[in-house]
């Protein structure tokens, strides 16, 4: 490699490396901040059981393979697959020394969350060259660490950011098999290890099957030129030939999901029946929405995970999706009409096609992995955490509408070039805003559209999900708790006896402070203001008679309340219990 052509793909190469380690940096130095969710206490246990069994395997431990030693592994949350459990074990057993005993394993969510931003750095790469291809990357790159709610999800030990890295790591290497077979090889088997992490995986077979009819089929122009005088019929369209990736995936995909999955290599059947129904029947979880309270009969309606896109991600991205978009549809038109003729293109023809393959193929999985969660009759619930594979798209979407506005921008001229720094501040302002206003209360976030967090409760939604156990409350504890405090939560205790027992393990949490089953022998009550609880008014009206000993609000809505249950005799109402917004 030499010459001014050897020297811009070295420097574009550097730049894409430099896009990648920074996002991988920045979610690293915050993971110690990300308050614990109610998944931690399933999967960091599980990830530890399933590790084990692989450090055995390691040693050449051959009774591992017995189906007593693998039941007892796999039993901990078999009905989820265990690729990214695999993960969080083997992180936290090479981390937990360094990091903690919680950071420890969530940064093997970090990982997928990082192979999500190397997968769009490759596509935007492979498409549009090293120049372009970098900068379309970095712009994405950029937008995915400014969502908030896809920043918190990839530094928690849960499995929805690790199946949008697998799923995005799928889809780049089946945009790669259009032109290389060995993609096509791999393909399967990480189509495999992505349907082993969680069930939005498989689903990739809808967009990829309708991107290789749309840029495979179609009227060939060059096919009517070379024949004019053909039949109408063969000039028309024609049934394309199918992608090897899709062999691969349909051959090696299934093979490498069991053989990932131990658990699953006795009574095959019934297992795989276990696993479905599980799903197909998800037992229903609360979900306030628009003042209604969801459980099971019936789930949150269809569009849900739409509304909730909408409200949450910062709206200058989205603005920016949508103008990439809207942007790309000519050259998704010209790629479509192409059909096979383009294989041959040449030149500024072949850029064109492949920017217009990107833009169809980005554009379908974004509108596949959200009317997946959307259209699928099944549960909905916790905000945007369902739907995780969408957000990469979606960046890469609006990195695309920021690239074509720069790009636009710069022809124009000192002023145009002015007003496109000027609106790439504003995206930037836009996603940076909502993070720093929710840092530590990040799924309480909701962009402009809904009136922030306060319009949002006003509206009916929930003002936070998962259970969360904030930082800043156990901080408060720490600093204000006399010595032996009993503490019990409301409305939902049970979970936050299992998240706090982790702050006390990495020593977040002071050792006297005790999170009690029973409220009765409670001295101190955390109020968590989870409207989707059904209990949750008769609490607040109990909660009046009690005094105040510290309050979190955002946007003037209280979040939690900390109470002492021994009121002074003859003392006011308290500080802070007021009315919910309407």
């Amino acid at each position: 490699m030499s010459g001014p052509r050897g020297a811009e793909d070295l420097w574009s190469r550097a730049g894409a490396a430099m896009a990648v380690v920074f996002f991988a940096l920045t979610l690293l130095l915050a993971l110690p901040a990300a308050p614990l969710t109610d998944d931690d206490d399933f999967y960091i246990p599980a990830g530890q059981d399933y590790a084990a069994w692989l450090g055995r395997v390691a040693r050449l431990d051959l009774s591992a393979f017995r189906r007593s030693a693998i039941d007892d592994a796999f039993d901990a949350n078999h009905e989820h697959p265990p690729v990214a459990k695999y993960a969080l074990g083997l992180s936290g057993a090479l981390l937990s020394g360094a990091l903690g005993p919680v950071s420890g394993p969530r940064a093997g969510t970090v990982f997928f969350a990082v192979l999500a931003a190397a997968a769009m750095m490759w596509m935007a790469r492979m498409q549009l060259g090293p120049r372009r291809g970098t900068l379309l990357g970095a712009l994405s790159i950029g937008c995915l660490l400014l969502l908030p709610r896809f920043f918190f999800h990839a530094r928690v030990a849960t499995l929805d950011v690790p199946v949008a890295g697998m799923y995005t790591l799928t889809a780049a290497l089946a945009l790669r098999a259009e032109r290389r077979s060995w993609a096509a090889w791999v393909l399967g088997p990480v189509f495999g290890l992505a349907t082993a992490t969680k069930l939005n995986a498989p689903f990739f077979v809808v967009p990829y099957l309708a991107y290789a009819l749309l840029v495979r089929g179609g009227t060939a122009r060059a096919a009517r030129a070379a024949s004019p005088g053909a039949e109408p019929s063969r000039r028309g369209f024609q049934l394309p030939s199918l992608p090897l990736g899709l062999l691969s995936m349909a051959v090696l995909g299934p093979l490498t999901f069991f053989a990932s999955w131990p658990w699953m290599w006795f009574d095959v059947i019934e297992r795989v029946q276990k696993y479905v129904s599980f799903h197909l029947g998800h037992y229903g979880i609360y979900f306030l929405y628009f003042g209604r309270l969801y459980d099971k009969d019936p789930y949150a309606p269809w569009h849900m995970p739409l509304v909730m896109a909408a409200i949450t991600i910062p709206l200058a991205i989205s603005v920016l999706a949508m103008v990439g978009l809207a942007a790309g549809l000519p050259r998704m038109g010209a790629r479509i009409y192409a059909g096979h003729a383009a294989w041959a293109a040449q030149g500024d023809e072949q850029a064109r096609l492949r920017e217009g393959e990107l833009a169809l193929f980005v554009g379908l999985n974004a509108a596949a992995t959200i009317c997946t969660v959307a259209l699928s009759g099944g549960a909905k619930y916790g905000g945007a955490k369902l739907f995780m594979p969408f957000f990469p798209f979606w960046c890469l979407l609006a990195g695309y509408g920021g690239l074509r506005l720069g790009e636009a921008a710069w022809s124009r001229g000192p002023r145009a070039r002015g007003l496109a720094g000027v609106a790439l501040a504003l995206v930037i302002a836009s996603g940076l805003g909502q993070h720093l206003r929710f840092a530590e209360t990040p799924l309480s976030q909701y962009n402009a559209l809904a009136g922030g967090l306060r319009g949002a409760t006003a509206l009916g939604f929930e003002r936070q999900y998962y259970d969360l156990a904030f930082r800043d409350l156990v901080q408060v504890l720490n600093d204000k708790a006399p010595p032996n405090t009993r503490i019990h939560f409301l409305p939902n205790n049970w979970e936050y006896v299992r998240t706090f027992k982790w702050y006390r393990r990495e020593g977040s949490l002071r050792s006297d402070l005790q999170v009690v089953q029973a409220e009765g022998v409670s001295d101190w009550v955390v109020l968590t203001h989870e409207r989707r609880f059904r209990r949750y008014g008769e609490d607040l009206r109990r909660a009046r008679s009690w005094t105040v000993i510290e309050e979190r609000r955002v946007d003037g809505v209280p979040l939690w309340t900390i109470l002492s249950r021994r009121a002074p005799a003859g003392a006011a109402a308290p500080p802070g219990l007021r009315p919910e917004a309407s």
